[in-house]
């Protein structure tokens, strides 16, 4: 695959109810910014690998990562953006990346989402990330896993809304046992 090259998507979610209007696009250095305002925040990582809020510096190369990632594959984690009636915002980031840590389903490709306190409940991650499938179903994968904290019941249950099931668990190395969410076959994506 090679970058997409076509301009971010806005849509207003159908079939969810009251689910706010957003956008996905590549992420930017200033994303990056937002990303640490919004993740700056020990509960929303409590699930996230070992549960440490990141650095600035850690959001600026991720994001730069994430570019990268999209001019090859045409798939990253999207910086998400929460679309207003006066303003947009940043409410955080949902797509698909490869697995790369040296436990779990290495080499699989991963769908992830992270949102701000201030954003999530509302339907957006789900509706995002069913756009991010689509897009990935559009690209040939038709099989992309969730690594989620079996404690971490807000995105457990994003996963079951977009049809995902627990197909294994493991142990992180923080000692947090971790669900490897997927679709049983390929008709369900």
């Amino acid at each position: 695959m090679s970058g997409s090259g076509a301009p971010p998507a806005s849509v207003t979610p159908n079939g969810l109810g009251d689910a706010p209007s957003y956008e996905l696009r590549i992420p930017s250095p200033a994303d990056a910014e937002a990303w640490f305002e919004l993740f700056d925040d020990p509960d929303i990582m409590r699930y996230i690998g070992d549960g440490r809020v990141q650095p600035r510096e850690w959001y600026q190369a991720f994001a730069a990562r994430q570019r990268v990632l999209e001019a090859e594959t045409g798939l990253c984690l999207f910086a998400l953006v929460r679309r207003g009636p006066n303003h947009d915002m940043v409410a955080g980031f949902v797509g698909l990346q490869p697995w790369t840590q040296q436990w779990g389903p290495t080499g699989r490709i991963e769908m992830g989402w992270r949102l701000g306190l201030a954003h999530q409940g509302a339907g957006l991650a789900t509706a995002a990330a069913r756009e991010c499938l689509a897009r990935a179903a559009a690209s040939g994968i038709h099989d992309p896993i969730a690594m989620i904290d079996v404690q971490n019941r807000a995105s457990v249950a994003v996963a079951q809304k977009l049809g995902m099931v627990v197909l294994d668990e493991v142990d992180a190395p923080s000692g947090a046992r971790v669900a490897v969410f997927g679709f049983r076959s390929r008709a369900e994506v």
